[in-house]
């Protein structure tokens, strides 16, 4: 297991007291989230598909439309789109 030291204000640092036996999985979370906005970004720039996002955020297309729309984001979706997800 590796070990990182990572500084964080004094502000930060007595919110997290009640959580450092959780710390990794506090940083795994934010890390997972992190990477569905960054993808769903990107999406909504019209960078990448729908696909991709659900791609780089390591979802299903599913799990990826839930994400999308708790934040208000509507995905997309052709005809050809729908039938290639029912095949």
């Amino acid at each position: 297991m590796e070990k990182m030291l990572i500084e964080v204000s004094d502000e930060l640092g007595l919110k997290l007291t009640p959580y450092r036996d959780k710390l990794s999985e506090l940083i795994q979370l934010g890390w997972q989230q992190l990477k569905i906005q960054e993808a769903l970004t990107l999406y909504k720039r019209g960078i990448i598909s729908f696909e991709r996002a659900a791609e780089l955020a390591e979802l299903s297309i599913q799990e990826m439309i839930r994400q999308a729309r708790s934040l208000g984001i509507q995905p997309h979706w052709s005809e050809e789109m729908v039938q290639e997800e029912l095949a």
